[in-house]
């Protein structure tokens, strides 16, 4: 049994078949000079704020956000930015970046996934966005696992731009399941 540290409805999914609950960290997400350093200092502050609550547990944390011409881009603060922000992609590749961090009291596992995400041309932007709120993903788009048609490809883990590299998380928390 773990907590994650994550209110994403996305990472939820993909943990299926693991036992955890779910504890949001609440904390206000920084901003560093480099797609990594961003991601991997979000998942660090998610996971020791919860940590420090649960001290005896695994606790999983994540964060995600994207990187084109030289910026990072979070969650869009609304539904215009998302669409300003998909319009710039379209037809592009940009690199979509995780930090994980799985911490136990001071003990911490990190790990840093990216994947390679182009978009189609012209995806139907408007239409997408009726469908999900966009400021609840990085990068304002949640993909579906096969004919998505916003994303024309993806090079490295799928599973990352769902949500959490799974590939990298998923034979750490088996790890822990032997342990227990």
């Amino acid at each position: 049994m773990f907590i994650l540290a994550s209110a994403s409805v996305a990472r939820r999914e993909l943990l299926k078949g693991f036992r955890f609950r779910v504890v949001p960290s609440g904390v206000r997400e920084v901003r560093r000079r480099t797609l990594r350093d961003t991601v991997m200092a979000n998942a660090r502050l998610k996971a020791g704020a919860v940590a420090r609550q649960h001290p005896d547990t695994w606790v999983l944390a994540a964060d995600t956000m994207i990187a084109y011409g030289g910026k990072i881009y979070g969650k869009p603060r609304d539904r215009k930015a998302a669409v300003r922000l998909l319009t710039l992609l379209s037809g592009r590749t940009h690199v979509l970046g995780t930090g994980v961090i799985l911490q136990k009291g001071r003990f911490r596992i990190a790990r840093y996934v990216i994947s390679r995400v182009t978009l189609r041309p012209d995806p139907p932007v408007e239409k997408l966005l009726r469908r999900y709120n966009p400021t609840r993903f990085a990068g304002g788009y949640a993909i579906k696992p096969a004919n998505d048609p916003l994303i024309e490809k993806i090079e490295g883990s799928v599973s990352n731009v769902i949500g959490l590299p799974m590939e990298r998380v998923g034979p750490l928390l088996k790890a822990l399941e032997r342990e227990a």
